[in-house]
């Protein structure tokens, strides 16, 4: 019943976006794009949409079977540790899954999903490769036509369940989590439901919160609206530095005037690469996976960080990605990484990639269409870095709010 089910909504979905007949709606990227929602697929139970939906009837699961050595040599990088920009791609692929789950309805004209940004991706604990881990999540806070979602990796000390066991829905949430499993990784996605006939937000159910721990979950994601519209109204785009950021980017102006230092320039940590967009990465909706360009910005960041660090680091967060508009098919993919922000009394490195979308006619012309803001951790001594025009110093201080805003909650 749930195999026929999921057939079905790739159906309604291609019909609702107008994907041609010749691009299937579900493109076999790569093998980890199915696994991360066998459970969404083998689930035994029959979907039954609502207009009234608890947060648990979005809830999906799935694994990745680390044990199994093809799913290993498929995930591993060449030190040994995880592929981060993989799990990225799987995070959105799942996040996609649950909040569509909340956003059908049940008829005729059924909604399409997108990733409107990733508010927050925190590593609690370095991703083994030796054990199994789950990855699940449910909608926690809805808006109008705004959804968010609550994703969650967990550790399998006793192996993961057989995939005909995996499942979704309020009868898996209220299951026990993996037994003697450690939460690893939080995140939150904001997805929106778009109207595929207008292209506008379409309105989503509302929540029927029943336990304390919903309504924690709704109040939390609420309080979480207001304080981004808040940063918004108070970033540096709109505002100018405090009177104490621009006593430090004085001092930092006097610093790079002195003549030799032991610190890094900024504008010497930039390093590119350029993508062209092939159809094997496309989505539903015949444009890019937001998951793939979160992997291929994860990775340039990545690379730029052990370049500066002179060894190895590892990935810790990525905060507040919006994706401000699609990449199109055949587009041409510029995406640029520096170095903002470096603490060598926590080993951390901000690292920023800003995607452009190049125009072929006219080369000089781009558009932006992602920032993407990690932070990464290193086994080292973490030079210091050092902006030295306004606009490098306005990086400078945003990265710094950045750390230390996510260090005060986290």
């Amino acid at each position: 019943m749930q195999r026929r089910w999921i057939f079905d909504v790739g159906t309604k979905l291609g019909t609702a976006t107008g994907i041609s007949s010749k691009i299937q709606p579900y493109p076999q990227r790569s093998s980890d794009f199915y696994r991360i929602v066998k459970g969404f697929l083998n689930s035994k139970r029959a979907h039954t949409p609502s207009t009234n939906k608890r947060p648990g009837d979005s809830y999906l699961e799935g694994y990745l079977r680390f044990s199994n050595p093809q799913v290993f040599a498929e995930y591993v990088n060449p030190y040994g540790s995880v592929r981060f920009g993989k799990i990225l791609e799987d995070l959105d692929a799942l996040a996609a899954f649950v909040s569509f789950l909340h956003a059908d309805k049940g008829d005729d004209k059924v909604p399409t999903v997108v990733t409107a940004s990733v508010d927050r991706i925190e590593i609690l604990e370095s991703i083994p490769t030796d054990i199994d881990v789950q990855l699940s999540g449910h909608v926690t806070y809805v808006g109008q036509s705004s959804m968010e979602v609550s994703l969650q990796m967990m550790t399998c000390p006793e192996g993961s369940p057989p995939e005909e066991e995996e499942g979704y829905g309020m009868e898996a949430f209220d299951k026990p989590r993996p037994k003697g499993g450690k939460t690893i990784l939080n995140a939150k996605f904001i997805m929106v439901a778009v109207d595929p006939e207008t292209k506008k937000g379409a309105p989503v159910p509302p929540l029927r919160l029943e336990t304390d721990k919903d309504r924690a979950l709704f109040e939390s994601g609420a309080a979480h609206k207001a304080r981004k519209q808040f940063q918004s109204q108070t970033s540096l785009n709109k505002q100018p530095p405090t009177i104490q950021e621009l006593e430090l980017i004085h001092n930092m102006y006097l610093q790079a005037n002195k003549g030799p230092t032991d610190a890094v320039f900024m504008k010497d940590t930039i390093r590119k690469s350029l993508i062209l967009c092939q159809p094997q990465e496309r989505n539903m909706h015949n444009n890019i996976f937001g998951g793939f360009l979160m992997r291929v910005a994860m990775e340039l960041g990545y690379a730029t960080a052990i370049l500066y660090c002179h060894g190895s680091v590892h990935f810790k967060a990525m905060d507040e990605v919006s994706f401000w508009k699609p990449v199109s098919i055949g587009s041409l993919l510029s995406l640029t990484a520096q170095v903002v922000y470096t603490s060598d009394a926590s080993k951390s490195v901000q690292v920023t990639v800003i995607a452009d979308v190049l125009d072929v006619q006219q080369p000089h012309k781009r558009e932006t269409t992602n920032i993407f803001h990690m932070t990464f951790e290193a086994d080292g001594p973490v030079p210091k870095i050092l902006p030295q025009s306004y606009e490098e110093s306005m990086k400078y201080i945003d990265g710094k709010r950045r750390r230390e805003r996510w260090h005060k909650q986290f």
